[in-house]
């Protein structure tokens, strides 16, 4: 699991709804899915900057100069490329690039993240508690500011 800070402008209730609508949809409830996407709405960008947090770490170039390769170029361009097609979809289309978005994020994580693509929920779930507590750290008095 990469080793990321959630957006900070998230809410622990904006994180533990957008990844309860990617595992919805992951698990085909479509029921969840729906009374999770009327949710979702008022918050057109969230699926996006949760995308961004999962894929952007494991894309991204290096820090450490002596290890990117040729390899690592083309990563990072594939990750840029992804998060920009995510955010041009749901510009285009807030409400049905929903589904789509979510499908997205949980394919990335199967593919890439997970043990094996069979734990996609398991690993969506401790991505999912890992960032509830970063965003509850930086929305407390104690961790962060408004």
């Amino acid at each position: 699991m990469p080793d990321t800070m959630l957006h900070s402008s998230l809410t622990p209730e904006q994180v533990q709804l957008a990844f309860d609508y990617v595992l919805a949809i992951d698990a085909s409830d479509a029921d969840t899915a729906a009374d999770l996407m009327t949710k979702l709405t008022p918050y057109p960008g969230l699926l996006g900057a949760v995308a961004q947090e999962i894929v952007f770490p494991v894309t991204a170039l290096s820090d450490d100069m002596d290890d990117v390769t040729a390899d690592s170029f083309v990563l990072d361009e594939l990750g840029v490329v992804f998060l920009m097609a995510i955010r041009g979809w749901n510009d285009a289309c807030p409400r049905t690039a929903l589904p789509g978005i979510a499908r997205c994020i949980a394919h990335f994580t199967a593919q890439v993240l997970a043990d094996v693509p069979q734990n996609v929920t398991r690993t969506l779930e401790a991505m999912r508690n890992e960032y509830l507590e970063r965003a509850r750290a930086v929305h407390s008095g104690a961790g962060g500011h408004r």
